[in-house]
């Protein structure tokens, strides 16, 4: 189980930097452009690595803690209940970062596929994957409650509101024209969120502690979702304005 899990971790890690990389060039390269799609195309397939590798991570984690990390460490009682508890955590965070991820990518290329056709967004189990997401976010409510970890209530609200949205896009009857766009955008900025903050969170931490202390270390964790939280209202409105008009004549049609 122990070498299982540092085969994963070398994978996950390796991806995950290429994908950090990645997620770059479709966000700066022309929309619908050979170079946007083609490169879109690498960046889900490496996000979809990084999160199945994430996703069994945590699942390792959450079930063995020791046998998955220092099976030949001996504990006495107080430090086995502290190792247990303190991996068990951050096994459900990387749960919920994993979920998210990969709700976001499957919900970016739907958007996608569902341009004429709306009720593809309603795959069942794509529902479920955005469900799963809101339960893990108010499980990551109810964990910080006992941890007293501002990440974990952070990261809980960022969840929550990401399936929240996910959902309500999907259960419109119909969407005004290209609101797809949006959404798309969206959704695979939303990756990058959880990407860069798992890379913050796992990754840099030891690189910034040397640096921030005590609640400074929370700037570069929560940072990712602040950006990215801009980056998602920038854009929206600027393809709200952008077909504006388009619009218009749509919700005009309808009334």
């Amino acid at each position: 189980m122990h070498s299982i899990y540092n085969l994963l971790i070398t994978i996950h890690v390796s991806v995950g930097f290429v994908s950090l990389i990645l997620f770059w060039v479709p966000i700066a390269s022309q929309k619908g452009s050979s170079l946007h799609i083609r490169s879109g195309n690498w960046y889900v397939n490496a996000m979809y690595v990084v999160a199945f590798t994430a996703l069994i991570l945590g699942l390792m984690l959450f079930i063995d803690p020791i046998a998955t990390k220092f099976p030949n460490h001996q504990y006495n009682e107080e430090e086995l209940f502290s190792f247990i508890s303190r991996q068990r955590q951050i096994s459900l965070f990387l749960l919920a970062i994993s979920i998210l991820v990969l709700s976001n990518i499957r919900h970016g290329l739907l958007t996608l596929k569902a341009k004429s056709n709306h009720s593809l967004m309603r795959a069942p189990s794509h529902l479920a994957l955005n469900t799963l997401l809101v339960a893990t976010g108010i499980t990551l409510l109810f964990t910080a409650a006992g941890s007293l970890s501002i990440l974990f209530y952070i990261f809980a609200a960022l969840t929550i509101s990401i399936g929240v949205g996910n959902l309500r896009y999907c259960l419109k009857s119909e969407v005004p024209p290209m609101e797809w766009m949006i959404s798309h955008l969206g959704s695979m900025i939303g990756a990058g969120i959880g990407s860069y903050t798992a890379f913050f969170v796992f990754g840099g931490s030891r690189f910034f502690a040397e640096f921030l202390s005590g609640q400074w270390m929370l700037v570069p964790w929560v940072l990712p979702g602040v950006a990215g939280g801009l980056a998602i209202t920038l854009m929206s409105r600027k393809y709200s304005l952008k077909y504006k008009k388009v619009r218009e004549k749509f919700l005009a049609a309808k009334s």
